[in-house]
């Protein structure tokens, strides 16, 4: 018998044996069964289902097996053949911890931290050497905590939350494993060309010089507390608790390489680093015919003093909204969805969506980042827009951009499992300051626009 499939029938019987002996003991006693032992039937009887489907998959795949196996003897018996014998290659398993998992990373992790299960510690075990081995290049190898499986990012990150729409554009680097900042040495002075005044005369000597341009390993976190009751007894708490830290993770870091303050631990972003491109647009009417103008210096900013071109044009949503409902003099559409094969538009987009469907203006991809502050101004009622390469935008992340570790702890005096999920990052925009052009003022209320 597959000795995988003689484990799994081991554990399923010691847990019905638990059962029985639990129900045994109450009927010696000539008692009914408490509370505690109930939700302890209940736990078991859980993990006895979960067992019963994982020995069935097993025993099918044993079965087809055995099967392959008989029909290869009677084939190799009616025409033998010279065969080598040699030992097998795993070349690839599926992960420990999936969309069809019979176990959950969270209820083991909670098991292994307060329960001192050791199957749940063996999984959780085998889990993060899977991740170090897929992950070596990022240092998984150092982390702190519990890396949090990929299915629970790429299943729940882009749901109900702005995401991280600009850090998506920006250029992605894995964190350096030690460490709690990334320097960049920048040429700020270069060496300067001279005409030779006349023949056999020395060349003009400049002197070139750079300056140390320091990124701090900032910490995004999220911390919450539940009851035992809710862990032990409840249905969907690893997708729904984790999914949803995850997801405040990526729009939280996202927000930060926007309009990040560079100090109380919050990376620096864009808005706020010295040296970007500066475009103030004053409206107390705004219009698209007044803003375009304006949105022309920003690109032509760009390409005069960072002598490039822009990538991208990031703004709100709804400031979005008010480009799209903008009519020409016969009230006709200004944006024209490229279905149409619009002439002379000063935009074009596949359909009207969050991720805005393929908008362009003046051949740039624009982007819908629900990020961007709406709050700017000494009324708090302006937004932004930014335009720049944003291949100078960097993040450095630990695994590809997910969060990280989770730890699990218990509150003093309370029956809780306080479960804090954080990652670590480094942001700058700072390589190239006039790579980025940001367009602010008045006339970037969006409730006064036509």
């Amino acid at each position: 018998m597959n000795a995988f499939l003689s484990k799994l029938q081991e554990q399923r019987s010691a847990k019905t044996g638990l059962i029985d002996a639990t129900l045994n003991r109450a009927v010696e006693e000539a008692r009914d069964i408490t509370e505690i032992e109930l939700a302890n039937i209940q736990a078991l009887k859980l993990e006895v289902e979960k067992l019963d489907e994982r020995i069935g998959q097993i025993a099918d795949i044993e079965a087809r097996n055995a099967a392959n196996a008989e029909i290869a003897a009677k084939l190799e018996a009616a025409s033998p053949v010279e065969t080598r014998q040699g030992g097998y290659r795993v070349t690839s398993e599926e992960a420990t911890y999936h969309e069809r998992s019979a176990h959950d990373f969270l209820a083991d992790a909670i098991a292994a931290e307060f329960g001192g299960s050791y199957e749940a510690r063996e999984r959780i075990a085998r889990y993060q050497n899977e991740v170090r081995l897929e992950k070596r290049d990022s240092g998984t190898s150092n982390f702190a905590g519990l890396v949090v499986p990929q299915y629970l990012v790429s299943q729940f990150a882009p749901l109900r939350r702005a995401g991280r729409p600009v850090l998506d554009i920006s250029t992605n680097a894995a964190l350096p494993a030690q460490g709690m900042t990334v320097n960049i040495g920048r040429l700020t002075t270069g060496v300067t060309s001279y005409v030779q005044a006349s023949e056999n005369t020395a060349p003009t000597e400049s002197s070139p010089d750079d300056t140390l341009l320091t990124v701090n390993v900032n910490t995004v976190a999220s911390m919450f507390d539940l009851s035992k009751q809710a862990v032990l007894r409840g249905t969907g708490i690893e997708t729904q608790l984790l999914g949803d830290a995850v997801r405040s993770y990526q729009a939280k870091l996202d927000s930060l390489a926007i309009n990040g303050s560079g100090s109380s631990g919050e990376a620096r972003g864009i808005l706020n680093t010295s040296g970007i491109n500066a475009t103030t647009y004053t409206d107390a009417s705004p219009t698209w015919a007044e803003f375009f103008p304006k949105l022309v210096e920003a690109i032509q900013n760009i390409s005069a003093n960072f002598f490039g071109g822009a990538t991208h044009i990031v703004a709100h949503p709804t400031l979005i909204g008010c480009w799209l409902r903008a009519l020409d003099t016969t009230n006709r559409p200004l944006f024209n969805a490229t279905a149409g094969n619009p002439f002379n538009a000063p935009g074009t987009f596949d359909r009207p969506a969050y991720d805005m469907g393929g908008l362009q203006i003046l051949g740039i991809p624009v982007v819908s980042d629900a990020n961007v502050p709406t709050n700017l101004g000494s009324g708090t009622n302006e937004t932004a827009v930014i335009v720049g390469d944003f291949r100078e935008s960097y993040i450095w992340e630990d695994n590809g951009g997910t969060p990280l570790y989770v730890r699990f702890e218990q509150p003093d005096g309370n029956i809780a499992i306080r479960t804090v999920v954080f990652g670590f990052s480094a942001y700058t925009a700072g390589k190239y300051p006039t790579a980025f052009s940001a367009i602010t003022g008045t006339g970037l209320i969006t409730a006064n626009w036509a």
